[in-house]
C-alpha cells in the first residue's frame, strides 16, 4: 500500500510519530503535515496566501513535507502537487483530544482525511480522547488494523472513518464499536481572558452537554471503554427530510415579493 499521513498538531507531534511506526510496515509512507500546531482549523485552505513546504528528513519515509498551512491543504498540495503517486489511503493523526460529536465541525484532523474523501481515496481519522496521556500504542495499533481491512475492503467513495480510542491500554478496551455522531459539545467556553482586557479564549474543559448521549454515540462508547469506529460521509444533505420540505411552496412567486 502507498499511505499518506497527516494531521492537525503539527509536523513533531508525537501522535503522529507513533502513528509513522505503527503504519510503516504496511508499505510506502508519505507524510504532509502542518509546520506547526492547527487544532479546531477546520476544513479552512488557504485562497489567497502563498504556502511555503519544505521538504523534510524522516527515517525510513519516502517524502515528508513540512507545509505551513492548514491540516486540508497539506493533504491537497500532497495528493495534487508534491508526491508522484496516487495514495491508497490517508491516514490523519493520531490526534491528541477527542475529535467526537460535534467536535467534528472543527476538527483539522477530521478535515483532513474528508479532503481526502473529497480527493476519491479512502480516508480516516484517529483521536486518542485525552488531552493528558500521551500513550499513542492502543490507536496505533488499532490504527495499523483498521488501514489493513480497509486495504482489503475498500471504502465507498465519499466516506470516511472518524476513529477515536479512549486512553487506556490494549487489553483494558473493552471491544470496538461502530457508533453514529454524538450530541457533545462544549457549553460556556468562552472567557474573558486573564490579563488582557478586551480578550477572550476558549476553556477547553467546560462541561458537555447534553448529559445523556445515546448508548450507540460515538461519545457513549468512548465512556464505556469502546474505540468508536463512526463512518462519516461528505454528502450532507439530510435526506430524510426531504419528503417533508417538499411540502412547501417553492413553486410559488411570492418567495420574491
Amino acid at each position: 500500500m502507498r499511505i499518506l499521513l497527516t494531521n492537525d498538531d503539527g509536523f513533531d507531534a508525537l501522535g503522529l510519530k507513533a502513528l509513522v511506526e505503527a503504519i510503516q510496515p504496511l508499505g510506502e509512507i508519505t507524510i504532509a503535515a502542518p509546520d506547526q500546531q492547527a487544532s479546531a482549523s477546520g476544513h479552512s485552505i488557504s485562497l489567497n496566501t502563498p504556502i511555503k513546504v519544505i521538504q523534510a528528513d524522516w527515517p525510513g519515509v519516502s517524502h515528508a513535507f513540512r507545509i505551513a498551512s492548514t491540516p486540508a491543504d497539506c493533504v491537497r498540495l500532497a495528493v495534487l502537487q508534491l508526491i508522484p503517486w496516487k495514495p491508497d489511503l490517508i491516514i490523519s493523526g493520531i490526534n491528541q483530544g477527542a475529535n467526537y460529536g460535534t467536535l467534528i465541525f472543527y476538527s483539522g484532523t477530521v478535515a483532513a482525511a474528508a479532503e481526502g474523501a473529497l480527493l476519491g481515496i479512502p480516508s480516516m481519522a484517529v483521536s486518542l480522547t485525552s488531552h493528558t496521556s500521551h500513550d499513542f500504542s492502543t490507536a496505533a495499533a488499532f490504527s495499523r488494523n483498521l488501514a489493513r481491512h480497509i486495504g482489503k475492503r475498500g471504502l465507498e467513495r465519499g466516506l470516511l472513518f472518524n476513529v477515536n480510542v479512549p486512553p487506556l491500554a490494549q487489553d483494558q478496551i473493552k471491544g470496538v464499536a461502530l457508533t453514529h455522531q454524538g450530541q457533545f459539545r462544549h457549553v460556556d467556553d468562552l472567557a474573558p481572558h486573564p490579563g488582557l482586557e478586551g480578550h477572550y479564549h476558549y476553556v477547553l474543559n467546560s462541561p458537555s452537554v447534553p448529559d445523556q448521549e445515546h448508548p450507540q454515540s460515538d461519545v457513549a462508547r468512548i465512556q464505556a471503554g469502546y474505540i468508536s469506529v463512526t463512518p462519516i460521509q461528505m454528502d450532507l444533505t439530510a435526506k430524510q427530510h426531504l419528503e417533508h420540505f417538499k411540502k412547501w411552496p417553492w413553486e410559488e412567486k411570492t418567495w420574491m415579493d
